[in-house]
């Protein structure tokens, strides 16, 4: 292995913006908001900003006793397509422990249940235009115990995968949602890969 020295390429000091009053809610709906608010920028100058935010939600990497990563597919409105991604789901309410959203989202959505989840941190949805997280967890030793057992408004196709064959839809672009690719990347120094110290 190579290991580079790293260094700042310019020396201008980062002045946060500072927040002015409270936000204010545009639009709301669905467990989602659309708010302005005011700052003071970098330059001393007023200006404002709009944010689109949604409860956080938990996203695994399951694997299972055979050693198989479990992936859904399910149409996204967004993408307007079907994906192939990682387990995961929203938060019910603010606050709830991120770990026990994974475990309840893992079961719902695949039926599967882990005998040991890891938690792997946080990303951001959008960090320019929203406070949203999603949490990253690695999940071992999973066994299909129970039927899926999903909402309404879901239709999910689960399917186990080889790591490998995983990583390559990933690096081949077929994977296209940043929480799926965080989490895996994560989770590999605990898998046996990469150089990252656990």
């Amino acid at each position: 292995l190579v290991f580079y020295s790293m260094h700042d390429i310019t020396s201008l000091p980062i002045v946060p913006w500072k927040k002015v009053g409270e936000p204010v809610v545009l639009a709301s709906g669905y467990g989602k908001s659309f708010t302005k608010q005011d700052f003071i920028d970098h330059t001393s100058q007023p200006t404002d900003f709009y944010f689109f935010d949604q409860p956080s939600w938990s996203v695994v990497l399951a694997v299972t006793k055979s050693g198989n990563i479990l992936t859904v597919r399910q149409f996204k409105q967004g993408a307007e397509d079907i994906l192939e991604e990682l387990p995961g789901g929203q938060a019910n309410f603010k606050g709830e422990d991120p770990a026990e959203v994974l475990k309840r989202e893992l079961l719902e959505e695949t039926g599967y249940r882990a005998e040991k989840v890891t938690s792997l941190g946080w990303g951001y949805m959008n960090s320019r235009n929203s406070h949203t997280k999603f949490f990253c967890f690695l999940a071992e030793g999973c066994e299909k115990v129970t039927n899926q057992d999903l909402d309404d408004t879901e239709q999910i196709i689960v399917s186990e995968k080889p790591l490998m064959e995983w990583l390559r839809m990933i690096t081949a672009g077929e994977v296209t949602s940043l929480d799926a690719c965080l989490t895996t990347v994560r989770a590999l120094s605990y898998l046996g890969y990469g150089i990252a110290a656990k």
